[in-house]
């Protein structure tokens, strides 16, 4: 994933972390203004109230579009990504982000990130994408694992199979000759932008193995299902 996200990163970063722009010619306002009302529907749609204090970790940062509104509610934020590329044009378009620490992640997991140290885990656009489930589902265990007692976890997952289905031969042919004419993006029937969906059953449980209780569900059966996970006063990380 790493490889396929510094790719795409270096082609348009802003169409990648926002495919409602228009490819290679985004209007960079409305990007940023996307953003924020984006993460402010979901604090409202869950009822999530983050702390001044909090101390927060972000999992698919890309170039900081939601780390913005993050950084601006709490304390300070650890923003990871997978993609090198994307987290150079974060700190480039956001050198006023004092309290944020940009960090390489591996993918799978929220190492090198110590355990019990976060109040709070968020994650947006990012789960949808990535093409094995068991690899989200991992993600939730971290958060377990790096959350105080009482902190929480709230983001995004696909809860709708169909969309991540393999397209037809023919689609895929002739998206790949646009995308070789440069008039349409690159790596649209690639594992790591088709990605896949979660199953809610086992989200509920693998959540309960690693001490987090489900508090909300929002936008269940499809593409933009939210979640809203707390961690157990009495659990401790393993």
């Amino acid at each position: 994933m790493k490889r396929f996200w510094d790719a795409r990163a270096r082609e348009d970063a802003f169409y990648f972390v926002d495919n409602q722009l228009r490819y290679r010619d985004p209007d960079i306002e409305r990007f940023w203004a996307g953003g924020r009302e984006a993460f402010d529907g979901m604090l409202n749609l869950l009822d999530v109230r983050i702390a001044p204090d909090a101390q927060i970790i972000e999992i698919g940062c890309g170039v900081g579009r939601i780390t913005r509104c993050l950084a601006a509610r709490g304390a300070h934020v650890r923003a990871m990504d997978v993609s090198e590329a994307m987290l150079e044009q974060a700190r480039r378009l956001n050198p006023e982000l004092e309290n944020v620490e940009w960090i390489l992640g591996d993918g799978r997991t929220l190492a090198p990130i110590e355990p019990d140290s976060a109040d709070v885990c968020h994650s947006f656009v990012v789960f949808q994408h990535i093409p094995d489930p068991a690899i989200t589902l991992t993600y939730v265990r971290e958060m377990g694992r790096v959350l105080r007692a009482g902190g929480i976890a709230f983001f995004q997952v696909s809860n709708e199979p169909e969309v991540h289905r393999k397209r037809t031969v023919w689609w895929r042919l002739r998206l790949n000759l646009l995308a070789r004419l440069g008039r349409a993006p690159r790596g649209q029937s690639h594992p790591a932008w088709r990605g896949s969906s979660i199953d809610l059953d086992e989200l509920r449980s693998v959540a309960q193995e690693a001490g987090l209780e489900i508090e909300r569900v929002a936008g269940a059966r499809t593409q933009y299902c939210f979640v809203l996970m707390r961690k157990g006063a009495g659990r401790q990380a393993s």
